[in-house]
């Protein structure tokens, strides 16, 4: 009897260091080859601007304004998220940074590329652990979209009241 108790305990503390381990590798993050970034997996924790229209893991990403710099724009963004996440990598046209929900403390990935030729800031969202996200990842983008469009709007001379900033929910699970 002592020997099973043993042995069950030896295995789910196993199972646990693989949950704890994965849950800290960060996943397949950055630029493709052609400089876009990477696509989803196909499981359903994941949104990308850069993805195949279409697919469930698809989603717009952030138009910028007409007469508003695109570089501007990339750093108005950067601040948001700055707010909500640990900015991890920090380029002039890249950014990664790391969410953690406020319930299990989950960690997910968000990625933005700035586009200033097509005037668009592409985005990726992911979960490092688990199958489904329960739409975290969708809700985290759209609250950005949200706060982008009006901090962008008020900065490209919206009249004041609008639009009111909605701060990015972090989406927990």
């Amino acid at each position: 009897m002592k020997l099973k108790a043993m042995l069950s305990t030896a295995f789910l503390l196993i199972v646990l260091s693989f949950v704890v381990l994965g849950s800290c590798a960060a996943p397949d993050l950055g630029r493709g080859a052609g400089g876009e970034l990477k696509a989803c997996p196909s499981s359903p924790n994941c949104v990308c601007s850069e993805g195949e229209a279409g697919k469930d893991s698809f989603i717009s990403g952030l138009e910028i304004p007409a007469g508003v710099d695109a570089e501007g724009a990339f750093e108005a963004l950067a601040g948001l998220v700055d707010g909500e996440a640990d900015i991890v990598t920090r380029e002039p046209d890249y950014l990664h940074a790391v969410y953690k929900t406020r319930l299990m403390r989950f960690r997910d990935d968000f990625e933005a590329r700035l586009d200033g030729e097509a005037r668009v800031i592409h985005v990726r969202s992911a979960s490092r652990l688990g199958y489904s996200d329960m739409g975290a990842n969708r809700r985290r983008v759209e609250g950005l979209r949200s706060s982008f469009a009006a901090l962008l709007g008020s900065a490209s001379g919206a009249t004041e009241g609008e639009s009111e900033p909605q701060s990015a929910e972090k989406g927990d699970r």
